[in-house]
């Protein structure tokens, strides 16, 4: 269930359905889970300022049951900031990421939550 809010100031014209498709793919690759469980959303045109400009900026917030820790995020937080670059053009001098590793009784699915379907 990774999810990954990517919140930015760029416009939303650059916001395709192919980045969101990109997106979604390396996304799914860097957590190391199913793309069918990963969720990725870009919010554009954000008032947003970094540092005192409103050069292109963001803030993420990364969410999952698990695969995250010192060295996970590490690792994780090297490649979003590789491919939010390349895609969307924010610098990774410009964006924080915010690391959230939820216990699976406090996320919700299929009307019910992660801990009765994984069964902890």
């Amino acid at each position: 269930m990774p999810c990954l809010v990517i919140s930015t100031n760029i416009p939303k014209e650059r916001v395709t359905p192919e980045v969101m498709t990109s997106f979604s793919k390396q996304f799914s690759t860097v957590i190391g889970k199913p793309e069918q469980y990963c969720m990725v959303q870009v919010i554009p045109e954000q008032l947003m300022t970094f540092g005192g400009t409103f050069d292109p900026c963001a803030s993420c917030t990364l969410v999952s049951l698990g695969q995250l820790g010192v060295a996970e995020n590490k690792a994780i937080a090297k490649k979003i900031y590789e491919f939010t670059e390349k895609i969307l053009g924010v610098p990774t001098d410009r964006m924080y990421i915010q690391f959230v590793d939820k216990p699976s009784s406090e996320i919700g699915y299929k009307g019910t939550t992660f801990h009765e379907l994984l069964g902890r």
